[in-house]
C-alpha cells in the first residue's frame, strides 16, 4: 500500500465502524416490529436472508475471488464457522433480550464491551494496558457487581453479549477476509440449520413467516439488510483500526440503546441501575479521557 492511500484507509475504518454501531443502537425498534415471531426464527430469517443478500453483492460487487480464498482454506473456513457461533449466539441472546423486557440490560452489555475488547486486545494483540486503562477496567467491574449484590446474580445478558461479540471481534481480526464475503460464508454455514428449523416451525405449525401477512413478512426478510449492512461495516472497522479504538468508538450503540430501553420501551430505570451505571459511565469516561491524552501526545510526538 503506498502512502498516499493509507490515510484513505485509517479514515475509512472509523467511518464504517461509526455507521455499524448507530445502527445497531437503533436495531432494537426493528426487533420490536418483528416480535410476533419467535427469536429462533428470528435468528433463522437473519441468518438465510444475510445470507442471500450477500451473496447477491459478492457477484455484484466482483468479489468471487475473495470468496474463493475463503472457502478454499480449511483454517480459514474454521475460524468463520467460529466466528459465526459467536456471533449467532450473540443475536438470539440481543433478540431475546429486547423482546422479554430485558433492553436495558442489553446495553449495559454494549457499555462494558469496550473494556473487553480492551482485555482481549492486551491477550491477542499485545495492545499494552496501563494504569488509568487497567483502573478503568476496575472501576467498571465494580459497577457490574453491584447488580450481583442488588439482585443476587450477575447480569448474564449483559456479560454474554459484550464477550461474545468481542470474541467476535477478535476472530474476524485474525481471518483475512474481504467484509462481504466473509459474512456470506459465516451465514451460509448456518443456513442449513436454520432452513431445517425453519421447515420444523412450519410442520409444528408454529412458524411465523407466511402465514400472518405480507407486512410481516416484508419485516423478516428486511432483517436481511438491517443485518448485513452494519456488520459488513463492523468487520471492514475491525480490520482497518486499532481493535481497542474500535472498542471506544462503540459508546454510541449502548446509549443509544440506553435512550430507547427507558424513553420507549419504558423499562424499569432503579437506584440499582442507577449505581451501575454510573460507575460503568466513570470507567469508561476514564478511558476514553486517557485515550485522547494519549492521542494528543502521539500527534505532538509527530
Amino acid at each position: 500500500m503506498s502512502s498516499t492511500e493509507k490515510p484513505a484507509l485509517v479514515g475509512a475504518g472509523p467511518l464504517a465502524g461509526l455507521g455499524a454501531f448507530v445502527i445497531w443502537g437503533t436495531f432494537g425498534l426493528y426487533f420490536k416490529l418483528v416480535g410476533f415471531a419467535g427469536p429462533l426464527e428470528i435468528l433463522s430469517h437473519r441468518i438465510v436472508w444475510s445470507a442471500a443478500l450477500t451473496l447477491i453483492l459478492v457477484f455484484a460487487l466482483g468479489k468471487r475471488k475473495q470468496l474463493w480464498a475463503l472457502i478454499s482454506s480449511s483454517r480459514t473456513l474454521g475460524l468463520l464457522f467460529l466466528s459465526s457461533l459467536l456471533v449467532a449466539g450473540n443475536w438470539v441472546i440481543y433478540i431475546w433480550a429486547i423482546n422479554s423486557g430485558n433492553a436495558l440490560e442489553a446495553s449495559l452489555g454494549y457499555y462494558i464491551m469496550p473494556l473487553v475488547m480492551l482485555i482481549l486486545g492486551r491477550i491477542f494483540f499485545g495492545e499494552k494496558l496501563n494504569r488509568i486503562q487497567m483502573l478503568s477496567v476496575a472501576i467498571c467491574t465494580v459497577g457490574v457487581l453491584n447488580l450481583l449484590v442488588f439482585y443476587g446474580h450477575l447480569p448474564w445478558i449483559a456479560l454474554s453479549l459484550s464477550t461474545l461479540f468481542a470474541f467476535y471481534g477478535v476472530i474476524r481480526k485474525f481471518v483475512p477476509a474481504d467484509p462481504i464475503a466473509g459474512l456470506f460464508v459465516e451465514c451460509a454455514l448456518l443456513t442449513p440449520a436454520s432452513l431445517i428449523y425453519l421447515v420444523w416451525l412450519q410442520r409444528h405449525g408454529e412458524l411465523a413467516f407466511g402465514n400472518i401477512g405480507i407486512e410481516q413478512d416484508a419485516l423478516l426478510i428486511g432483517l436481511g439488510i438491517c443485518t448485513t449492512i452494519p456488520l459488513v461495516l463492523f468487520a471492514f472497522a475491525a480490520r482497518n483500526m486499532k481493535f481497542s479504538a474500535l472498542g471506544l468508538m462503540q459508546y454510541l450503540n449502548p446509549t443509544i440503546q440506553f435512550i430507547i430501553a427507558v424513553m420507549v420501551f419504558g423499562e424499569a430505570f432503579t437506584t440499582a441501575h442507577m449505581v451501575t451505571y454510573t460507575l460503568v459511565w466513570i470507567g469508561l469516561g476514564v478511558y476514553s479521557w486517557d485515550n485522547l491524552r494519549t492521542a494528543r501526545q502521539n500527534r505532538r510526538k509527530s
